[in-house]
């Protein structure tokens, strides 16, 4: 976390490359990465409001927090009074402006620059929820060491980044700028538990360390925070040739519908090919036709669990991957047997550039997940146990010795 200066960009009103204004702010605990801005709520000091051509400094008393998000009713309230008291003192703003649906208008700013290492960086916004907002990283303006000072910088930064936002429009809305390195890929991390721990109150201690900063550079995904699931799998286990090794897991929904895991590996590994299908109009007394519509390899049916979980994702600033945590905790659903684990999985990664650091963020996320665990003093061991190991143990069955390969 540091204190920066971040200037919001505000575009004329149908005019996206005019510029109307700029809200110069003092960030106290911003959280800045190479690919992203974390903004929170009360974090942002107004410095200076420019306009007409010239900067015009704020005194302190009057710099309240300028609260730009409108995810709740408080904070739509705080942003229009702000708005009120800013274009009171500044009536040429009013281009910049939005008015909806009879409220009063209000600021809501998309491009914001920060200047860091000597250059200055342009994000725009992409995600609020109640604790902040996110930024993501589109351009940059002028190189110096000293952030940008007067007016015709500011209009040929706004003017410059056009035809990159132009490109980038259809992948601001929704969750259309997700991308995934192979999707047809699961690549986690596990820690297998001594025993069952409390799960909940330990993905509440590794979320709120996370979001307090002691992970550098990630923070928790918006809106995606902690998520809470309950349900039952049904697992049947394909031997036979490797390539065809592995087990596929069926999924009751609430629904009444089904959803369909299937995971290829002769070994445990980190990384195992995956494929997942939902909302098949399919019951339990369909399992077995199904599974031989999907392998004609040797199978086995092993014992249903249960599975709660409690998950978080986080996201990284430096590079966008999002990772989930995931605690675990299995029991087969006669009882006799239970198996708890914490798991760390590339979920996705949200970037308007390519794709890098994934190793690199798995093995810095993974780290501090295992010394997280040691240091609270919680029993675990990391290593490659897997559902199917579970469930083959519930069982008593051994694992199904592999063919031997053919040499190339």
């Amino acid at each position: 976390m540091s204190a920066q200066t971040v200037c919001f960009l505000l575009a004329a009103r149908g005019a996206a490359a005019s510029l109307a204004g700029v809200l110069e702010c003092r960030g106290e605990r911003l959280r800045l990465g190479d690919n992203g801005l974390y903004l929170r709520g009360g974090d942002l000091r107004p410095q200076a409001v420019w306009c007409d051509g010239a900067r015009h400094a704020l005194a302190p008393h009057a710099a309240a927090a300028f609260e730009w998000r409108h995810f709740s009713a408080a904070q739509r309230l705080a942003s229009r009074a702000f708005c009120d008291a800013l274009l009171s003192r500044h009536p040429a703003l009013a281009p910049a402006l939005d008015a909806g649906a009879g409220w009063p208008p209000r600021l809501t700013p998309a491009l914001v620059a920060v200047h860091a290492d000597a250059a200055t960086r342009l994000y725009h916004f992409v995600q609020q929820g109640e604790p902040g907002g996110l930024f993501l990283r589109c351009g940059d303006g002028p190189c110096g060491n000293a952030p940008p000072a007067d007016w015709a910088t500011f209009e040929a930064m706004l003017a410059g980044q056009q035809g990159r936002l132009a490109a980038l429009r259809p992948a601001l809305g929704d969750e259309c700028w997700y991308t995934k390195w192979r999707p047809d890929l699961e690549l986690e991390r596990k820690f297998t538990f001594e025993g069952i721990p409390d799960t909940w109150r330990l993905l509440l201690r590794c979320h709120a360390a996370i979001a307090a900063g002691e992970l550098a550079d990630f923070v928790p995904e918006l809106d995606r925070e902690i998520q809470v699931w309950d349900y039952e799998q049904h697992i049947v286990e394909v031997l036979g040739p490797d390539a065809e090794r592995g087990y596929i897991a069926f999924i009751p929904q609430a629904d009444g519908r089904m959803t369909v895991k299937r995971k290829w590996f002769a070994e445990n590994s980190e990384l195992r090919r995956e494929a997942l299908q939902g909302d098949l109009a399919l019951g339990l007394d369909g399992i077995e036709a199904h599974v031989r519509s999907l392998t004609s390899a040797p199978t086995r049916r092993l014992p249903a669990y249960r599975r709660k979980r409690f998950d978080a994702q986080f996201e990284s600033l430096a590079s966008g991957n999002v990772f989930g945590l995931y605690m675990d905790v299995c029991r087969t659903l006669d009882g006799a047997h239970a198996f708890s684990q914490c798991e760390v999985e590339y979920c996705r990664t949200r970037s308007f550039g390519e794709i890098r650091r994934l190793q690199q963020d798995f093995h810095d996320f993974s780290a501090w997940v295992g010394a997280a665990l040691t240091r609270w003093g919680v029993a675990h061991r990391q290593d490659l146990t897997s559902k199917l190991d579970f469930v083959r143990s519930a069982a008593g069955a051994a694992p199904v010795p592999r063919e031997p390969q053919e040499q190339t």
